[in-house]
């Protein structure tokens, strides 16, 4: 029993290592560096790119222990009766986890000689992709209300 114990906490620090590395690489995306690009210098105008950045992730781990599966004698009926010291133990364990990061430009800032100017980057695809959805979910609302009428 002491070897399944030492075992399980062996197991549980490679995990918490492993865990900790990911969530480092994942954590490093959310610097300023990420955010605002290199500023470019041209006459007296210097332009720097502000982006959105999000990340996100998801991770579990599971660790069991039991006794071992049974021998083929004892899964056709025969018993066999062991002493508890020779009594096998088995187990398993196992860690999984997914993250994803995006990033996209939200606005260029101007520096120039009449001040600061922020301009929006407009992402056309999103805004036709949020009128597509808003436009179906009004199709099913109205098909719903006129099925709710023909009962």
């Amino acid at each position: 029993m002491i070897e399944t114990i030492s075992d399980a906490l062996s197991y549980a620090d490679k995990r918490d290592e492993k865990l900790s590395r990911i969530m480092e690489k994942l954590y490093s995306a959310a610097q300023p560096g990420a955010v605002y690009g290199e500023p470019v210098a041209s006459g007296n105008y210097t332009v720097i790119v502000a982006s959105e950045v999000a990340a996100g992730g998801g991770f579990g781990s599971g660790l069991g222990f039991g006794p071992a599966a049974e021998s083929a004698k004892e899964q056709a009926g025969e018993e066999t009766i062991r002493p508890q010291s020779q009594q096998a133990n088995s187990g398993g364990g196992g860690i999984g986890g997914g993250g994803a990061s995006n990033g996209r430009p939200v606005a260029i800032i101007i520096i120039g000689p009449d001040g600061v100017t922020v301009k929006p980057v407009i992402d056309v695809t999103k805004i036709a992709l949020a009128g597509i959805t808003a436009w179906g979910a009004m199709v099913m609302a109205l098909r719903k209300m006129r099925n709710a009428k023909k009962r």
